[in-house]
């Protein structure tokens, strides 16, 4: 797809609000495939639906944005379907017939898109799941990376089980740790014997930050690609500059919430943690940050926001070029 250049944008500042354009013209600057509604864009500034409309529908004229439908599911969850599975009698998602549902079968809302060119290959991904809970967000995430790509993306994904409060004692952690440690290193020779090669990004939640970040210490020879830590508990003064000059990790990015109540107190119950997913890590210098206002530990799963934090913010940090981190 074609993109605006300066020239473009200079044209259009005395017509729309300076925040919406500098929204999109971020966006495409950083070359990331994205979508939005009308709703979503005006959420992000004080602007009215009109003036996101019209911004919206100049960049799709000049044909730097698409325009396409989203359909969703009717159900509690909202499931995200494809035009081919809104067409079927039962959802793909939920698996209810969608003529039994008291909201009707699907909404289809307008959406504009850009296809952006991915500059760094996603080889496989490794998703840990937080304590407590089995992590149904990683079949969610695993279907995106299969939509978001024009190859396979092997997802492995984690599952520690779930985790009593014996985690609070060191002798359970450095288990955890370990049995993740031959986990990785028995899928890493897997996917290399299965023709995939090189070591797997990660995204991690909770207290799969946790585990990842003292596997990463405990064994010197463990190499990963990206890091995505979300909701992390990990003290904010971790030494990631340490690992990413021996080379053990490429680059991290901390998505963090400032309502993050679980982050905020998982150190007065989990030894050797802090709440830097609440206010992310010391050294900004060398961990890339995103914050979110007031969105609770668990909230960056929810279906929705899931689907624009991946395209907004997760996938661009996984396929941005090697040179910006």
């Amino acid at each position: 797809m074609r993109r605006p250049d300066q020239q473009f944008w200079e044209s259009i500042r005395p017509t729309f609000p300076k925040d919406l354009i500098k929204i999109l013209s971020e966006r495409f600057e950083r070359g990331e495939t994205f979508e939005l509604t009308v709703d979503e864009f005006v959420s992000s500034a004080d602007h009215s639906e009109e003036q996101a409309r019209n911004l919206l529908e100049i960049l799709a004229n000049h044909e730097f944005l698409e325009k396409g439908q989203r359909y969703v599911c009717a159900c509690t969850r909202d499931e995200r379907l494809t035009p081919e599975e809104a067409a079927e009698p039962v959802c793909a998602r939920c698996g209810d017939a969608f003529k039994d549902k008291e909201r009707g079968a699907t909404t289809v809302t307008e959406t504009y898109f850009s296809k952006g060119t991915p500059t760094r290959d996603v080889r496989w991904v490794l998703a840990l799941h937080g304590m407590n809970t089995r992590g149904p967000w990683q079949e969610d995430f695993n279907w995106m990376l299969s939509r978001a790509y024009g190859y396979s993306v092997p997802v492995a994904i984690y599952k520690y089980g779930v985790v009593r409060p014996g985690a609070i004692l060191r002798f359970r952690q450095r288990q955890l740790t370990k049995r993740l440690l031959q986990r990785i290193k028995r899928l890493s020779g897997e996917s290399s014997g299965s023709g995939f090669g090189g070591v797997p990004d990660v995204i991690a939640h909770s207290f799969g930050t946790w585990l990842i970040g003292h596997a990463l210490e405990s064994d010197r020879t463990l190499r990963l690609g990206r890091i995505i830590l979300i909701g992390c508990i990990l003290r904010p003064d971790f030494n990631w500059g340490s690992l990413l000059d021996q080379g053990q990790v490429d680059a991290v990015l901390c998505h963090y919430s400032t309502g993050d109540f679980w982050a905020r107190i998982a150190h007065y119950v989990i030894p050797d943690s802090g709440p830097s997913g609440r206010r992310g890590f010391n050294d900004r210098d060398v961990v890339a940050h995103f914050e979110t206002k007031d969105l609770p530990h668990s909230g960056y799963f929810d279906q929705r926001k899931m689907d624009e934090f991946y395209k907004s913010v997760w996938q661009p940090f996984l396929t941005a070029p090697t040179s910006r981190y």
